[in-house]
């Protein structure tokens, strides 16, 4: 376990002793507390409200930060915007402006990496402590909104929200104090490896199907849009056989795989729906097929970028599968209808600029990449330039901000 504590506001008179020894014990929460290290007086202050933006990073952002702060090795030709980026975000993080809230995706790419615990720590460190939803809990609670709409006949209405993605409150002032634990995931690693080379592995598999088949757009895209139901039958199906497994740790993961968990919640769903329980696994198959389901934002955002992906591999472009593109399909379709901003991979950033996805595709996030990095520095500098007085002065003697 690490700690660290941000330097102490300066000291100013007791309103008790009058002696100027009135100075900062902690903060954090929605609350300031001083005290007099003479007499021992003390006062809670209210701190100024604030409205956090929340800004996800892809893992290369969050490892190009790290080097910044270690002092490691930056791309050629990207040094000084890593710095300056580095600066802006800590910067505005401390101003109480923006959040950069890390996810199940980063905890998996993290614990590859060559100095996974030192990463893990910097991204907590730098973006404020704050993590997302899983992935596949979001996927989840989209789904249920749409069986909610389905047993009543009723048009799909999600809560995107986007405190309804964190796990931490938003608003919250960042404590004075930082403490962090040097978990060890080591022993996950070879199994986060061999699974994303396998979905690595069926990404080239399907890249070849459309290279020789060549469909075009909307063929992929109807194809994706219908995939749900056959695919979560086949993952089911998966977990099911190694749910018999005698091996614990592949009987765990099955049991507690994200299709399992679905299942076993939608069928409480319809039980408490007066669902008969020999008609509730068709019910769930049903939803699975539904428009409802197709309506659902992690749905089709994924649907349109595979079209989209297809669509380039189809033309002749050999680069676009890389072992990060299921990630970012990941990151994108389970975020970006809930954050403020995402900074991703350039591919995957100028897919969603092309039509149709930038037509008949709706999420809250803006979209930034290297691609249009300069945006993104005039977005994080218009974000300081609107901190409310009160809030900046507060920052400056709680964290030294100047």
């Amino acid at each position: 376990m690490k700690s660290f504590t941000w330097e102490r506001a300066p000291f100013s008179v007791c309103v008790i002793c009058e002696k100027k020894t009135f100075g900062l014990l902690r903060a954090g929460g929605h609350t300031l507390t001083m005290r007099c290290s003479s007499c021992r007086h003390a006062e809670n202050l209210e701190l100024p409200p604030v409205d956090k933006k929340v800004i996800y990073l892809d893992q290369f952002v969050f490892s190009l930060l790290f080097n910044v702060a270690s002092g490691g090795r930056l791309p050629v030709g990207h040094e000084a915007f890593a710095t300056e980026l580095h600066h802006r975000l800590r910067r505005l993080v401390l101003l109480q402006q923006v959040i950069l809230p890390h996810s199940d995706i980063h905890r998996d790419e993290t614990t590859v990496f060559h100095s996974p615990m030192e990463l893990r720590e910097a991204y907590e460190f730098i973006g404020g402590d704050v993590s997302l939803s899983d992935t596949s809990t979001i996927e989840l609670a989209q789904v249920l909104e749409a069986a909610e709409a389905y047993l009543n006949n009723t048009p799909l209405s999600l809560n995107l929200s986007v405190d309804e993605v964190l796990e931490s409150k938003r608003n919250e002032w960042l404590s004075d104090m930082h403490i962090s634990v040097r978990s060890d995931y080591s022993q996950l690693a070879d199994g986060i490896r061999k699974m994303r080379d396998e979905a690595h592995g069926e990404m080239e598999k399907l890249a070849a199907r459309w290279a020789a088949e060549k469909p075009d757009f909307e063929t992929v895209l109807k194809l994706e849009l219908d995939a749900v139901l056959p695919g979560k039958v086949g993952a089911l199906v998966a977990t099911e056989r190694k749910k018999s497994s005698a091996d614990p740790e592949i009987f765990f993961n099955a049991v507690n795989s994200p299709i399992q968990r679905e299942v076993r919640t939608l069928l409480k769903v319809m039980q408490n729906a007066g669902v008969p329980g020999d008609e509730a696994g068709q019910k769930v198959r049903d939803l699975w097929a539904s428009d409802f389901h197709k309506q659902l934002p992690h749905h089709r955002i994924s649907a349109y970028l595979f079209a989209a992906t297809a669509r380039r591999v189809v033309r002749g472009q050999k680069t676009i599968i890389d072992r990060g593109m299921m990630n970012d399909i990941r990151a994108i379709s389970a975020y970006a209808p809930y954050l403020d901003a995402m900074f991703v991979d350039k591919t995957s950033a100028q897919l969603l600029q092309e039509r149709p996805l930038s037509d008949d595709l709706e999420y809250r996030a803006r979209i930034f990449s290297f691609a249009n990095r300069d945006d993104f520095m005039a977005y994080l500098e218009e974000l300081e330039a609107n901190t409310p007085a009160d809030v900046r002065e507060m920052a400056s003697r709680i964290y030294g901000v100047t």
